[in-house]
C-alpha cells in the first residue's frame, strides 16, 4: 500500500494535471453532445426523446470515456495526497473549462468570472503551500 503523503511531487502534479484535463475534455464534449441534439431546453415532456437523440451522440460517448481515464487518474491522486489537499488543488478545472469554452464553444467570458478564477488560484495557492511540513504540527 502507497503511504499517503502531504509533499507535491513532481508526479502527483503531473497526475492531477492530466485528472483536471481529462475532466475539463470530458465536460467539453458533453457539452458539445447536448448542443449537437438541437435541444435548446430539456424539461419533463421532452426528456426522454432528449435523452434518446443523446444517446446516439458520438461526443457523449467520448466524453464518458474520457471521464475513464479520468477516474483512473484521480485514484492514483487519492492513493497518494491527502482527499482535503488533493481535491481543492486539483480542481483546476475551475480556470480550464473557460479557457475550452472560450476556444471551442466561442463563449464570452466575462471579466467577473476571470476574477472568480483568480481567487481560485489564490485559494489553491494557499493550500498548496499548506501540504508542506508544518514544524509547528509536527
Amino acid at each position: 500500500m502507497t503511504k499517503i503523503t502531504h509533499n507535491l511531487t513532481v508526479k502527483i502534479v503531473s497526475l492531477m494535471l492530466l485528472a483536471d484535463l481529462t475532466e475539463s475534455a470530458g465536460e467539453l464534449l458533453f457539452k458539445k453532445a447536448v448542443l449537437a441534439t438541437g435541444v435548446d431546453h430539456v424539461v419533463v415532456q421532452n426528456f426522454f426523446p432528449f435523452l434518446l437523440k443523446l444517446s446516439t451522440m458520438p461526443f457523449l460517448w467520448l466524453g464518458l470515456l474520457i471521464y475513464l481515464a479520468n477516474f483512473v487518474f484521480w485514484m492514483a491522486v487519492l492513493s497518494r495526497l491527502d482527499l482535503s489537499i488533493a481535491f481543492p488543488i486539483g480542481n483546476a478545472t475551475y480556470i480550464i473549462i473557460p479557457f475550452l469554452s472560450m476556444i471551442a464553444l466561442h463563449e464570452k467570458i466575462s471579466i467577473v468570472r476571470w476574477l472568480g478564477a483568480a481567487c481560485i488560484i489564490i485559494g489553491v495557492t494557499l493550500i498548496s503551500q499548506s501540504s508542506k511540513k508544518d514544524p509547528l504540527l509536527s
